[in-house]
């Protein structure tokens, strides 16, 4: 639009506040009893870092999902950023240790995950592990 003086004015968009799509505090809550707020992966930081991140098993993929099973507390462990950023970057380890899980394979409460604290184990939603006897 001009402003009589010829100098152009420019429209300003208000920024879209960006969409929570991790989980719940809740799910955060129980995320964090069930780790002591430490990290649940100690691949990197061998259990010794404050726990920040939730790490999806199950990914979440590019555009989101509609996946029940996404932020659930048996799909997130909690993790430092160290060894959050390493399951990313190993995948094959990952998957071998239970850190991430392929789609369509098995609902993540179903899949042993190995716990930096516990072993192996089964993770439940409401925030309980159970030992899972894995053969190597």
């Amino acid at each position: 639009m001009s402003s009589g003086g010829g100098v152009m004015e420019r429209a300003t968009a208000t920024p879209k506040r960006s969409r929570r799509t991790g989980p719940s505090r809740k799910v955060m809550s129980i995320l964090a009893i069930r780790s002591g707020g430490m990290c649940e992966i100690g691949v990197i930081c061998l259990g010794n870092a404050r726990a920040t991140d939730p790490s999806h098993r199950m990914a979440k993929g590019m555009g989101g999902t509609k996946d029940p099973h996404s932020n659930t507390p048996s799909n997130n462990l909690h993790a430092c950023r160290l060894c959050h950023n390493a399951v990313e970057a190993d995948p094959k380890g990952a998957y071998a240790r239970g850190w991430k899980i392929r789609h369509g394979i098995a609902a993540p409460g179903d899949v042993p995950v190995w716990h930096w604290v516990h072993g192996w184990v089964w993770l439940d939603d409401k925030g309980g592990v159970t030992p899972a006897e894995v053969a190597s």
